[in-house]
């Protein structure tokens, strides 16, 4: 096969082998060197472990702020509030942006079952794009992800297309608040752009009708 980008992630290991860990009794995953613990605590009950070191976590520098916030907070402030690993935005920089946020399509069938999931999505092509006689042959693709609860409440957020980082930035504040489809759908787009799209979808994948996007 022929592909015009080829992106290739293979990981990384935490450089932790020198810290004496095992002394104390702190874990390590031997995959990655990475520590184990659960809400930045180790096996090691005063021993505490932010950012990237971590492992199972996001490998991003604004979860690790935002981590050590909160732990700050708990340890010395009373609070008892812990980080909320799941619902944060996080954007691959490829020439046509992904964004996400939540869970995963995958994720979400394995943590509550195939019955239990509901996917909208959509294929569309940008209106800037519609212009460009390099551009006007490809497309972009949304998808959200819901429980099939009375409420649907939106497990996850995926968006392939122009500025997706800057289109699912403010939609994580909403998935933080919990975010339910209606709601979703119930907002206003602002028209023309590729972000009103999330708020425009109606398509199931289940119902099996064509996921493809009307013009302007």
């Amino acid at each position: 096969d022929t592909y015009d980008t080829v992106l290739t992630a293979i990981g990384r290991q935490a450089d932790t082998d020198k810290l004496g860990l095992d002394k104390v009794g702190v874990e390590v995953n031997p995959k990655n060197k990475r520590i184990l613990g659960t809400y930045e605590q180790t096996k090691c009950p005063n021993v505490y472990a932010v950012g990237d070191v971590l492992d199972d976590t996001p490998e991003l520098t604004p979860v690790a702020i935002q981590a050590g916030i909160f732990l700050a907070r708990r340890l010395f402030g009373g609070a008892k509030e812990h980080m909320d690993y799941k619902s944060i935005c996080t954007t691959v920089f490829t020439p046509i942006e992904y964004s996400c946020v939540g869970y995963s399509e995958d994720e979400a069938i394995e943590k509550f079952g195939p019955s239990a999931v509901e996917v909208y999505h959509r294929e569309f092509l940008p209106l800037e794009w519609s212009m460009s006689l390099g551009r006007g042959h490809n497309f972009c693709f949304t998808k959200v992800i819901c429980d099939k609860t009375p409420e649907e409440n939106v497990l996850g957020m995926h968006f392939v297309g122009p500025n997706a980082g800057e289109v699912l930035q403010g939609y994580g504040v909403a998935m933080k608040q919990g975010l339910t489809f209606k709601t979703l759908t119930d907002t206003v787009g602002i028209h023309p752009t590729s972000a009103e799209e999330l708020v425009t979808l109606a398509v199931t994948k289940s119902s099996g009708e064509d996921a493809a996007a009307g013009g302007c």
